[in-house]
């Protein structure tokens, strides 16, 4: 532990002055109890995020806070006594220290608590965050949900408001409860051909609402895939159109009408105008003189009814703004997965980057579900080749060089995905060093070895290394030496979280001879 828990607050309960001394150097918020009163006091008027007791004879005290707190980490120092260890574990005190205790696996015992609360309190701001996404979206469009077979499972308050149906009337029903009897059976079979190919869909629908009443609403239809690619359920987001379609619908009665109302017009000027040539020039003059006038009038009246649609219709595609990021994000991809030129690895390169900084306040949302992950078993040589092959235009195109060396393939148990990740974070950023530090040759080397039960992965590149007064702090969140390219400061946080914490291994880094050298251990098993 080499900076003090920051996040955390500390009730000691003890009178030991050496202990005291130990953690204050290590702990921010500490609070020190000498007696179990006054710890009960501390303990109801702040409560604590972990409690140390190290008292004679205070198992019963740290049974009752237990009880009272169950959630709350208790830490209880205490003699070597097998009836007293049997005890602590019946009462789940999480962690019991024979005396004399060694300070640094009680350091580093407070520290795996502090990383178990703070994950806590991530999960906990990520659902409220999630809560309050969906609760936006919930608030202002339709949403539904149907299972593989239409069968509805979700839908939100404005669809209710719009179709007229109570929720208990509408879950465990066919979507085609709203069907308009109107839309040819042939636009359905092109729906539903979309989505079970697993495309995205989009439309005007015209629906049915319970009283009989029709409505119509722009929709895009979205298939939610599983972790092996099959369709889980289909989410369907809409807005109400009904009195744009409508106006329309009006205005195009209206040009029908103003079209006959012309024909009839010109026939009945003809005739008079027949009429009035034999009578007197100047008056047929005059007469297609006001002819023209009305005509004038009638088509500024259409112009004017046409421009007003427009402003209506433009309305309505301003509502569907965060559509197209999604949509030019799944066309990039399939583009560069279509070609192999270096060009469009580039032309994707920068689209990427210039949508992910479109999307970066919108960007947690896109998960809503996420089914459970499994662990496999993958070749850990052939996932760095991968890796490096989805870059390998970029490095190109930068000069850069890598090596891969090893002496055997080896496998490890994990996720195949996050690591494919984690490794294509750690060579990307070498490439900004690089492209920064601008070497005579600038080489990134991999290397893996392996010893007893474990997997060493070193990638080290040549662009200088990093400045010592940061080196520490680089796996910490939101930290960032990338302002000017709009840096997250989430990659190598992320990076540490799934190496140690999904794959119970280690993600390090220190200076090398010519640049910085990530080291990565993982478990192997035979």
């Amino acid at each position: 532990m080499k900076e003090p828990i920051k996040q955390i607050r500390l009730l000691l309960v003890s009178n030991n002055e050496e202990l005291q001394t130990l953690l204050q150097k290590y702990v921010n918020d500490l609070t020190v109890a000498k007696s179990e009163e006054e710890a009960k006091k501390q303990f109801h008027s702040s409560p604590a995020d972990i409690i140390v007791c190290d008292l004679a004879d205070s198992l019963e005290f740290c049974k009752e806070l237990k009880k009272q707190a169950p959630t709350v980490p208790v830490i209880f120092i205490g003699p070597k006594d097998e009836d007293l260890l049997y005890e602590a574990i019946n009462a789940q005190i999480d962690r019991y220290f024979l005396k004399p205790y060694d300070f640094k696996q009680l350091k580093k015992t407070l520290q795996e608590f502090e990383t178990k609360i703070f994950m806590q309190k991530v999960k906990e701001y990520n659902t409220f965050m999630l809560h309050q996404y969906k609760n936006a979206i919930d608030s202002s469009n339709i949403v539904s949900k149907t299972d593989i077979n239409g069968i509805i499972t979700y839908v939100n308050d404005e669809f209710c408001k719009i179709s007229g149906y109570t929720k208990e009337e509408l879950l465990g029903k066919n979507h085609n409860i709203v069907r308009h009897p109107d839309v040819p059976k042939e636009n359905f079979k092109r729906f539903w051909d979309t989505i079970l190919s697993k495309k995205i869909w989009k439309g005007t629908v015209k629906n049915r609402a319970k009283d009989g009443t029709t409505f119509y609403v722009n929709t895009t239809v979205i298939p939610i895939l599983d972790w092996n690619g099959d369709i889980t359920e289909f989410v369907a987001i809409r807005y109400d159109v009904t009195n744009s379609v409508k106006l329309q619908e009006k205005l195009q009665k209206k040009e029908r009408e103003l079209e006959t109302l012309n024909k009839e017009l010109e026939k009945r000027v003809e005739e008079k105008t027949k009429q009035l040539r034999e009578l007197n020039l100047t008056l047929e003059k005059r007469v297609e003189c006001e002819v023209t006038k009305n005509r004038e009038k009638d088509r500024m009246m259409f112009q004017q009814a046409r421009l007003a649609s427009l402003g209506e219709m433009l309305g309505n595609i301003a509502h569907q703004w965060r559509q197209p990021l999604m949509e030019l994000g799944i066309l990039l991809y399939k583009i560069k997965k279509l070609s192999s030129d270096e060009k469009i690895d580039e032309i994707y390169e920068k689209g990427t980057a210039i949508l992910e900084k479109m999307s970066q306040t919108i960007s947690d949302f896109q998960n809503f579900f996420s089914p459970d992950k499994k662990k496999e078993r993958f070749n850990v040589a052939e996932v760095i080749k991968n890796t490096q092959a989805i870059m390998e235009g970029v490095l190109k195109k930068s000069g850069i060089a890598v090596n891969l060396q090893y002496e055997e393939d080896i496998e490890v148990e994990g996720y195949k995905n996050e690591f494919s990740q984690v490794i294509l974070n750690i060579i990307s950023n070498a490439k900004d060093a690089l492209i920064d530090a601008n070497p005579p040759q600038k080489i990134i080397n991999i290397s893996m070895k392996t010893s007893q039960n474990s997997l060493t992965i070193e990638i080290e590149d040549n662009g200088g290394g990093i400045s010592p007064h940061i080196i520490e702090k680089i796996f910490e969140p939101y930290f960032t030496t990338k302002q000017h390219k709009k840096g997250t400061g989430l990659g190598l946080y992320m990076s540490k979280m799934i190496i140690e914490e999904s794959m119970g291994g280690e993600l390090g880094v220190k200076n090398g001879k010519s640049g910085a050298k990530f080291i990565i251990k993982l478990p192997v098993k035979v």
